[in-house]
């Protein structure tokens, strides 16, 4: 008798969800003063980009490194549930699709451009940019991306309606923030436009 595994999720779409669930629960049960240095190291913060050619090696390296890493830190458990709710049906799709290699290529890609676009949109700023949101939203287009491809009139009315949403969502969270959803932070639509943008460009179909 063969088994199937309880959760079927694809290994890298699983072990980064549970870095991030790993990371959420640093973030609640130890003080402060552990994990605060390595948060803010983790962190997209813009401002720094303004004077990355001014600061030591190491910690431009850092702030660099930042592009990728803040995908990992959730605070809200909102942000954390929303995130991997969609990270867990979108990513598994993707990776199945694209195999780990590109795959890798498509989560790399939507998390740095999705920051870079934050980063422009906030110039300057001291806000901080956690949060898989650009990533999520890569991994969606590259599914509709898939989905508008294949000759099935659900699967692009699927893909039509997540474009949609997509964008009459960030609308809202551009105009409201997070304080309709219960999260005490602004809501970077602009990283979700990035990553949504990156993901339409990276989600190219295999060709058969």
């Amino acid at each position: 008798m063969s088994r199937e595994p309880i959760f079927n999720v694809p290994p890298i779409t699983l072990w980064l969800s549970i870095v991030m669930v790993a990371v959420f629960a640093a973030l609640h049960l130890l003080p402060e003063a552990v994990w605060a240095p390595v948060i803010d190291r983790m962190a997209v913060v813009p401002a720094y980009f303004g004077y990355l050619d001014q600061l030591p090696p190491l910690d431009a390296l850092s702030v660099v490194a930042s592009l990728v890493f803040y995908a990992l830190v959730h605070y809200e458990p909102i942000h954390l549930i929303a995130n991997l709710g969609f990270f867990l049906a979108f990513g598994s799709v993707c990776e199945r699709h694209f195999g780990p290699r590109r795959y890798t290529v498509l989560l790399l890609g939507t998390t740095v451009a999705a920051a870079l676009v934050q980063v422009a949109a906030s110039w300057g700023a001291q806000t901080t940019l956690i949060g898989a949101s650009g990533a999520v939203s890569g991994c969606i287009a590259a599914f509709c991306r898939l989905a508008l491809a294949r000759h099935d009139p659900a699967g692009r009315r699927l893909a039509l309606n997540l474009i949609g949403f997509t964008i009459i969502a960030n609308v809202v969270f551009a105009v409201m923030g997070g304080g309709f959803m219960g999260v005490d932070a602004q809501i970077a639509w602009q990283a979700h436009i990035g990553g949504f943008l990156a993901g339409l460009l990276l989600g190219a179909p295999r060709r058969a």
